[in-house]
């Protein structure tokens, strides 16, 4: 009999996930939580039996997903979910309470990498003097309630902005390193370290913090991918993190990657990354290496180009005129937010683009920018 597993089905990143994972039997859930939200819940495919939660209390949400599970008798949660919810559900994707303790605390995790001699940024519980900063919930993802702040002026604002984080949280205050931002995407499969992908990740505007392209191969030196990977390596086995995925994020200055982001997940960008560049389905690989330890390589070959089309806020008209390659697009919603969240930006849509080379990729994603059409509505 195959395996059991519910994936949390709340965001289009999850669009591979239920073609790949064709070897189990897959449930899925979503969180109902305002009606903002719900109309960019994604529709689950037919055939996949969906359960409806509706509730903001992440403990509640818990309760309510651990009863599914034991009444359904499934075996594995897919290791895509939102960060908040896991000093929640830990123990059902093969974390202990100590690990727990470490990973989902922006605070603990940076002190826990600074303690083993990974760089981190300068980090304060309380604004100090020196700015700029950029303030973050100490549990927070997805970009939600960060904001690079320039002055106590901006602080004050900030205060009054706090509504877009909902956790409930303390911030945390971290030195704003300007250089480019690195992702890492791997797995720990029985203690032995696999590293699949490092590229580059693309932020929106400041003062916000927005993902908002990804491109491989990484435009940073070889050197500091070496140390990027090793730094990984150290992290996992100091949490003696054995099984399952991680995903990191660095922010390098002088060649010297600082560690601003580490979680026991799947990268939501790094599976789109490594799917193109490797023609493979990584979703199932790395579910089999859960499931059935299996320690299959990734072996990473085409340039990618990833990115989500740049619209301020308003409403749009939009279409597309033929003749134009790419591997994957989504057009952009009618309605467009601000871009200060990842959420937001995937509003945007998004064009993927692949090639023997970066450059022509680019220039295969820049001929896509040609053909569409986008006219704003008054």
């Amino acid at each position: 009999m195959a395996p059991k597993v519910i994936i949390n089905y709340q965001s289009d990143n999850l669009r591979y996930t239920t073609q790949e994972l064709n070897n189990y039997k897959l449930y899925t859930w979503q969180t109902h939580v305002s009606d903002f939200l719900d109309k960019l819940l994604p529709t689950v495919p037919d055939k996949i039996p969906n359960f409806i939660i509706s509730t903001d209390d992440r403990k509640e949400l818990a309760n309510q997903l651990r009863e599914i599970i034991s009444t359904h008798k499934i075996d594995y949660i897919f290791p895509l979910y939102n960060d908040m919810m896991l000093p929640y559900i830990h123990d059902l994707v093969g974390i202990n309470k100590q690990q727990c303790d470490i990973l989902s605390s922006k605070e603990n995790y940076t002190n826990h990498a600074y303690n083993i001699g990974i760089p981190v940024p300068i980090t304060h519980l309380k604004l100090r003097r020196q700015f700029p900063v950029v303030a973050k919930p100490a549990n927070g993802t997805g970009g939600i309630g960060i904001k690079v702040l320039n002055n106590w002026s901006e602080y004050r604002y900030f205060l009054d902005d706090i509504h877009y984080n909902d956790l409930n949280s303390h911030y945390i205050y971290q030195e704003f390193i300007e250089g480019p931002t690195v992702s890492v995407s791997g797995r720990i499969v029985d203690g032995e370290y696999i590293l699949d992908c490092i590229y580059d990740i693309e932020i929106s505007d400041l003062p916000f913090r927005a993902e908002t392209g990804f491109t491989w191969p990484s435009k940073v030196d070889t050197s500091v991918q070496c140390d990027i990977g090793n730094y990984c390596k150290i992290m996992c086995e100091s949490l003696d993190y054995n099984n399952g995925p991680f995903m990191a994020d660095f922010v390098v200055r002088d060649n010297v990657p600082y560690l601003v982001d580490f979680s026991p997940r799947l990268s939501t960008s790094g599976q789109t990354i490594i799917k193109y560049s490797a023609n493979c389905n990584y979703n199932r690989i790395l579910m089999d290496s859960i499931v059935h330890k299996t320690k299959e390589k990734i072996k990473l070959d085409k340039a990618v180009v990833f990115r989500y089309f740049n619209l301020g806020k308003g409403k749009y008209k939009v279409s597309m005129r033929p003749g134009v390659e790419y591997d994957e697009l989504k057009l952009p919603n009618q309605q467009q937010y601000l871009r200060r969240l990842d959420l937001l930006v995937g509003l945007n849509g998004y064009a993927i683009t692949t090639d023997k080379r970066l450059l022509n990729a680019e220039i295969k994603y820049e001929n896509v920018l040609t053909h569409i059409n986008i006219t704003k509505q008054s």
